[in-house]
């Protein structure tokens, strides 16, 4: 015990003189820079045994438990209501290809993530373990996070982790949390050297207690951008639990070039997060989906302890912190539908799952809208269901917040997660949900809908039914789950990947991982085009040019003009046939000047050619 506690001694030593302050930024954020830790190839650590669960304790009569009685006491009221399906399935559910069993780890609760390289490398990971799985499921690689703790440090309670794929660099992103006290709280961050995630990585920590204060970093959420990490957490009291423990939630704004490169990483650290003297609990970064956005990334946040509420927080960071001029603002929408603190779940031998509270858990951006999830209430029949939340004129002076619950009168859904499932065409707001689901009638385990262009929602689908029910081990209440994962298929349109939990016939709460195709009709997935002997004459043009052009097969294309203020004009639309093709365009209505004339098939760009418009 002594040398433990030396080496921890020694360990927060080394981080705090490695820590620099390099500046007090004018807004309410805070420059830091961290030094790599160490750069681990993952094939040379020895593997450390698993534990079979993690021991909980009874949750203390907070004010949260309290709410969830009520709420429980008004289900049992409702119990005998006429059910009826509360989500229209006007949506053509989707196909479940390719599914396996996850993380062989029973962990409780089930912290489930993952991320899928275009490759078809999936990096799955739960609260205590990542494994590494081809996409047909064979398992190629697995290693437990205190492994991975232990070649780093003396580190000696990891939990929480997230991963997420990156498509442009082609590599993964790592986090995990060490210590659940103000004196050991560190946030791990890991950035693969290459495309495959068991071989080498760099690793980083950061204090999960900047503020020097009996406080320690809880439930991180990830997202990226072109060029920088963004985690959440959330800042609890020491000895006290998550339910009552909350002080604020913190932002971290990360260069995630550095991580790649092994360089010292560039971090700036958002707090003081409030409204009307509350701090905001629980943020929720905002994914890019088909690609990735900069400079700047959104979160969402509710009021999710709250029975009920349509206070809705847009958060955003406008700029890069290279640029210097990186500033948070909040603003304060509120939605047409409320959200609200869920009742819990129950199973088939009439005990209960936790669904915790009604915090965003999941959301992305898509052809500029933020769509978003979490639990919720259905207060008509006081069952658990899933908020999907829709932000509006996102960049605009005036966003405009709406919602939707989906529900079901069969099942108790929750932890849901989104991603995009669509052709990345404007207007096109195609995805999938994926969530945990249980009732009196089914067993634990995980489920898919289908969310198309006009927000309907699809039938649920099961990915996993539940083989058994998932047995208590503290409480009158399990423990169900934190949040579970879902991911686009960056270079397979329409595909998802998710990774959610199910019960078995053990009675242990496991990961489950499968793939989702959207089988939508008005889904247009368009096709590479290539063309080849492209020319345009005469150029400069007078009056008419040719565009010649060869087509592999017959396509709708369109014919831009496009200013070299950026302006842009439609000059025809036109069915391109298999083959040579030669369009004829007139300029006489043009005005003098240098233009681009781009070639478009399904909003995509295949042909651009410079042309010079003078009528003498």
């Amino acid at each position: 015990m002594y040398k433990f506690l030396v080496n921890q001694l020694l360990f927060l030593f080394a981080v705090c003189t490695s820590l620099q302050i390099l500046a007090q930024s004018s807004d309410n954020g805070l420059l830091l820079k961290f030094p790599l830790i160490k750069s681990i190839d993952l094939n040379t650590i020895p593997d450390l045994p698993e534990t079979k669960i993690i021991s909980l304790a009874p949750a203390p009569l907070t004010d949260k438990k309290i709410k969830k009685q009520y709420l429980d006491e008004r289900r049992m009221q409702k119990q005998h209501a006429i059910l009826l399906n509360k989500t229209s399935s006007q949506a053509i559910s989707p196909v479940v290809g390719t599914n396996f069993m996850g993380n062989l780890v029973m962990s409780t609760p089930n912290d489930n993530d993952m991320a899928i390289s275009n490759g078809g490398k999936i990096l799955s990971a739960v609260n205590q373990n990542i494994r590494v799985y081809s996409d047909a499921g064979k398992e190629l690689y697995g290693r437990t996070l205190a492994a991975i703790a232990t070649a780093l440090g003396p580190l000696n309670r990891t939990f929480d982790p997230r991963v997420i794929y990156d498509p442009e660099a082609d590599r993964f992103i790592l986090v995990f949390l060490q210590g659940s006290t103000s004196i050991d709280t560190r946030i791990v961050v890991g950035f693969s050297q290459t495309n495959d995630p068991q071989l080498k990585w760099n690793f980083y920590t950061i204090p999960g207690n900047i503020t020097s204060d009996n406080s320690w970093s809880d439930y991180p959420i990830v997202s990226i951008n072109k060029n920088e990490l963004f985690i959440t957490v959330n800042r609890l009291k020491d000895s006290t639990s998550w339910q009552n423990g909350f002080l604020e939630s913190y932002i971290w704004q990360i260069n995630k070039l550095n991580g790649y490169n092994a360089d010292s990483l560039q971090t700036k650290n958002y707090n003081k997060i409030t409204y009307n003297g509350a701090s905001v609990w629980s943020i929720c970064p905002v994914k890019n989906n088909y690609q990735l956005q900069t400079p700047g990334m959104f979160f969402v946040s509710h009021r999710p302890g709250d029975l009920s509420n349509d206070t809705v927080f847009l958060h955003y960071i406008d700029n890069t912190i290279e640029s210097g001029a990186a500033k948070l603002t909040t603003r304060v929408l509120k939605s047409n539908c409320a959200y609200g603190l869920p009742p819990n779940a129950y199973q088939p031998n009439g005990k209960k799952l936790q669904t915790n509270d009604a915090r965003v858990l999941s959301a992305m951006l898509v052809n500029g809208e933020i769509l978003y999830v979490g639990n919720s209430i259905d207060t008509a029949l006081y069952n658990p269901a899933i908020y999907l939340g829709r932000i509006e004129n996102t960049w605009e002076a005036n966003p405009k917040a709406s919602g939707q619950l989906i529900s079901f009168d069969s099942l108790d859904i929750g932890y849901p997660s989104i991603a995009y499932a669509g052709a990345g065409s404007n207007g096109d707001h195609s995805s999938m949900i994926a969530f945990s689901h249980s009732s009196k009638k089914h067993f634990p385990g995980t489920s898919v809908v289908y969310l198309d262009r006009n927000f309907n929602v699809s039938a649920p689908v099961f990915v996993k039914q539940g083989e058994s029910v998932i047995s208590l081990i503290a409480d009158t209440v399990q423990r169900w789950g934190d949040y579970s994962g879902i991911q686009s298929k960056y270079n397979e349109l329409g595909v998802c990947w998710l990774a959610s939990s199910y019960g078995t016939t053990s009675k242990d709460n496991r990961a489950w991982i499968g793939k989702v195709q959207n089988q939508d009709p008005l889904l247009h997935i368009p096709k590479q085009v290539s063309i080849s002997r492209t020319n345009l004459f005469p150029n400069p043009v007078t009056s008419v040019f040719t565009l010649e052009f060869e087509m592999p097969s017959s396509q709708l294309v369109e014919i831009r003009l496009i200013s070299m203020d950026g302006k842009s004009i439609v000059l025809n639309k036109e069915l391109a046939k298999s083959g040579l093709n030669e369009l004829r365009i007139e300029t006489n209505s043009i005005q003098n000047g240098n233009y681009l004339i781009q070639l478009m098939h399904e909003n995509k760009t295949i042909l651009t050619k410079r042309v010079v418009i003078d009528h003498y």
